[in-house]
């Protein structure tokens, strides 16, 4: 019984045929010259509120403590004229132009987060802005925006008030 095991295995061996395909593979992609590189200060930053009294928001709808941050550009490509940006992130429940606070135990409630451009416009979260004018000479482009605090509710409760979005930028 156990030569003729050994004869199956050994025969099975010999009689596997490889088989060889070819294959073409097509990789298709543009190379573009209007792009620009994030300034090493935009890839990650904080923009800093601060502590906040709840009595600030006496009522729904109240704007408060308007920041300004920059996302630099630099080293921008010779056809770069103009880029939109977007900022991704979970939309608040009570009004999905704004971002929402980051959940856990304990957070404040009644707040979102709500992003300005440089004319103090609201850049709804997840829409992409108005196009910003780039120039690929300028050793640094600089895109302004805002963010502020915006009650969602009447009451205000105290607590974290955190919130994480993510910038995505489409070159024109």
């Amino acid at each position: 019984m156990g030569k003729c095991f050994l004869w199956v295995i050994a025969g099975w061996t010999f009689c596997h045929h490889a088989a060889a395909y070819d294959v073409l593979v097509n990789i298709n992609g543009a190379i573009a010259a209007n792009g620009c590189m994030v300034s090493f200060a935009s890839q990650q930053m904080t923009v800093d509120f601060g502590n906040v009294a709840t009595k600030q928001f006496y009522a729904s709808n109240i704007p408060w403590g308007k920041q300004k941050f920059v996302i630099g550009l630099e080293r921008c490509g010779g056809d770069a004229t103009a880029v939109k940006v977007s900022f991704q992130g979970a939309a608040d429940s009570y009004n999905a132009d704004l971002l929402q606070l980051t959940e856990g135990a304990g957070i404040a409630t009644g707040l979102a987060i709500e992003i300005l451009d440089v004319n103090s416009e609201v850049i709804p979260i997840n829409t992409q802005s108005s196009a910003f004018t780039i120039s690929p000479t300028a050793v640094m482009n600089e895109l302004l925006f805002y963010a502020q605090y915006r009650s969602t509710a009447s009451t205000i409760t105290a607590g974290p008030a955190n919130a994480t979005a993510n910038f995505v930028l489409e070159y024109q």
